[in-house]
């Protein structure tokens, strides 16, 4: 391009200039005319200003949303430091609510009161074995299992509560409630029976009565039948007859028995025949000292046959009217009437 460019031409051409639009070669034109032209250096002054002043417009812009992005950043940073905090101060009540208000159910088995009777009244005493737990938020329930619609009143008594971790607030593990027995059925705490019809179920008895077991057969698991009895200290093995009915069990020991253990073995005898669904005969063995071997072996018929005679001997040395099941097996169908067997055999 000529340098002989034209007032008006370079006034055309300023703006672009300003912006750095135009070409080399026309910045050098204008360049040139500029530093010969004082109107055209007027005009180019009074254009540059107004760039500046318009730079100078967004940059304050920019600083200014810089500001409110700060400031946003803060306000968010502060909000979700406040949200942590929120919930976990919101977890930290709720674990100690649950762990020192609310606490867990009572276990009934861990939990279960010691049992007396006196004079119609029934006390029940828990005692907690752990120590950084205590009792809490008890409640006794009256139900009629007749609603109402029975002749007569007989209520099942149900008592619950929880086990909050010992404070301030639950400071205590013991507890102790007394129930009248008048109108009363039964007493329960958390599911499990305690009293019924002037019965205690005994915590031996609840532990017995859950071993029970449907089939003969399986050596682990009669084993773990006999386990919550009343054996003799000798060492034993047993077998199982299982080929036809009726079906048996044998303990033979490796020792001879003393009359003690053969009474107790004898008294074990329809319990184990009541646990063990299909069991039809139990016995057991045991060297006679003269290198032979004694044996004894008992039925479910003769058990069923024995227990009227010693149901009416225990009734008139208790008081009682209970009356025999008509099958042995019943008596595992509720821990009442496994309870009642138990006292007969006076085990």
């Amino acid at each position: 391009m000529k340098n002989d460019l034209s007032c008006d031409v370079v006034k055309d051409l300023l703006p672009s200039y300003i912006d750095e639009l135009t070409s080399e070669d026309s910045n050098k034109a204008v360049a040139e005319h500029l530093s010969k032209c004082k109107v055209c250096q007027e005009v180019y002054k009074s254009m540059c200003p107004d760039k500046k002043a318009a730079g100078e417009n967004i940059q304050k812009e920019i600083d200014y949303l810089k500001s409110i992005k700060k400031k946003n950043v803060k306000k968010i940073r502060k909000a979700v430091l406040w949200t942590v905090s929120s919930l976990l101060i919101a977890f930290a009540v709720f674990i100690f609510t649950v762990l020192f208000i609310v606490g867990n159910p009572a276990n009934g088995y861990t939990n279960r009161p010691s049992v007396t009777e006196k004079d119609g009244i029934l006390y029940l005493e828990f005692h907690n074995p752990n120590s950084a737990q205590s009792y809490a938020h008890w409640k006794t329930e009256y139900i009629d299992p007749c609603d109402g619609k029975g002749t007569e009143l007989n209520y099942d008594v149900k008592i619950s509560a929880r086990t909050p971790n010992s404070s301030v607030f639950y400071p205590s593990g013991d507890h102790i409630i007394e129930i009248e027995l008048e109108n009363i059925h039964s007493v329960s705490f958390m599911g499990l029976l305690l009293w019924q019809d002037g019965l205690i179920i005994s915590p031996d008895s609840e532990q017995i009565f859950h071993r029970q077991y449907p089939y003969a057969g399986s050596a682990p698991q009669m084993g773990y039948v006999l386990d919550a009895l009343k054996l003799p200290n000798v060492e034993a093995s047993s077998s199982i007859q299982s080929d036809g009915e009726p079906y048996g069990w044998t303990i033979h020991y490796k020792q001879p028995l003393d009359e003690a253990d053969i009474s107790l073995m004898s008294q074990n005898a329809p319990i184990v025949l009541s646990l063990v669904g299909n069991l039809g005969e139990f016995g057991f063995t045991y060297p006679d000292g003269k290198g032979g071997e004694t044996e004894w072996r008992i039925s479910v018929s003769e058990v069923e046959d024995m227990l009227p005679e010693l149901y009416d001997e225990y009734n008139q040395k208790h008081g009682t009217d209970w009356e025999p099941l008509e099958s042995l097996k019943d008596y595992t169908d509720s821990v009442y009437f496994f309870q009642q067997l138990l006292n007969v055999l006076n085990y």
